[in-house]
């Protein structure tokens, strides 16, 4: 809407964490916090490790272009150990993503050109009325196009390659762009790898869409049931 695809921004900041030879861990949150419009070209990044206890590790990354900081972010990386653990967010009751029709690319967004999207409901009709019950939920078989192994950095701009909810509630195009964005990985890079590059179930929804701004909850799970990672973002939108 307002420069490029949130997610793949998301993924360049947390590349730039993984890729710091002081990095210890592997990541369990990150915060996205878009401070204005990217613009096409060149930007630079600067990730630093702000503090290293026994158990976790916190990052600070900017993106800055010419003068301006276009967007910050911070991570936290952990070494996990093997504990108690527990399940309770369900898997979704869903045919495989085979069964399903790719949808369609949008031209205007261009970076729908790379993911594979099957919709089990809640895809993007603009061209549709809205129904009067109508809700928010999308639920999608996607992966990235042309398909590529899952790691870190892929699940996370998966973890923004959902439609804006306000899009799905109500089918009117309108300008709308993401403020801040955190995802948390419940998988560990083991879990990843085994994964390799299926499609993934993705599940997302909105809770309140009020005064100029909407959010969503997200969930990212593998074909076998696994949880793979949650999301959350906070939306501006414009009438």
């Amino acid at each position: 809407m307002v420069g490029p695809f949130g997610g793949v921004i998301a993924a360049k900041l947390l590349n730039a964490v993984l890729l710091h030879p002081a990095r210890l861990g592997e990541p369990i949150a990150f915060t996205v916090n878009y401070a204005g419009p990217i613009a096409d070209g060149e930007f630079e990044l600067e990730a630093k490790p702000a503090r290293t206890n026994r158990s976790t590790q916190h990052w600070v990354v900017e993106l800055r272009q010419g003068q301006e900081t276009a967007a910050t972010a911070t991570a936290v990386c952990a070494a996990r150990r093997e504990t108690w653990s527990a399940l309770e967010a369900r898997f979704p009751e869903v045919p495989p993503p085979d069964a399903l029709p790719r949808h369609p690319t949008l031209g205007r967004a261009v970076w729908t050109e790379r993911y594979d999207m099957r919709f089990v409901r809640g895809a993007l009709e603009l061209s549709s009325p809205p129904a009067p019950d109508q809700d928010s939920v999308s639920t999608l078989w996607v992966r990235d196009e042309p398909p590529r192994p899952l790691d870190f950095v892929s699940l996370v701009a998966i973890s923004d390659s959902f439609f804006p909810r306000i899009f799905v509630r109500r089918p009117v195009w309108a300008p709308i762009g993401t403020v801040s964005y955190t995802t948390y990985f419940h998988a560990d890079s083991a879990m990843l790898a085994a994964h390799g590059d299926a499609h993934v179930l993705a599940t997302a929804r909105a809770n309140q869409f009020r005064n100029g701004y909407f959010d969503q909850a997200a969930e990212v799970w593998a074909r076998d049931g696994t949880l793979l990672a949650t999301s959350h973002q906070i939306v501006y939108y414009k009438e």
